[in-house]
């Protein structure tokens, strides 16, 4: 499991869904940040997409430091962030068309 994985299976779903148009556009990528305590797994809008404001991001998933220990358990938050994205896609097509 990793990040390119799921932002691979988001850009598939989009271009099934007929919403190519949101890759090139409003899709930058899928990451994580990591506040110190807690790791987040995020869907980040392009720079310049004006229908997401600047600084936004979805978050797929999130997991406080203590939580995240082992690999398994680092497996298991990425399969989270994946899951996520496939029962909630009509939301994440909402959030990049700013709605």
């Amino acid at each position: 499991m990793s990040l390119r994985r799921i932002e691979r299976e988001l850009r598939a779903e989009l271009t099934r869904l007929g919403r190519a148009d949101l890759l090139g556009a409003a899709l930058e990528r899928v990451g994580f940040t990591d506040d110190g305590g807690t790791v987040y797994i995020h869907v980040f809008a392009q720079p310049d997409w004006t229908k997401v404001s600047p600084g936004d991001a979805l978050v797929l998933a999130h997991a406080d430091h203590p939580d995240l220990r082992s690999c398994a358990e680092w497996r298991s938050f990425y399969e989270d962030a994946r899951l996520y994205l496939h029962d909630e896609l009509g939301r994440v097509v909402r959030w990049l068309e700013g709605r």
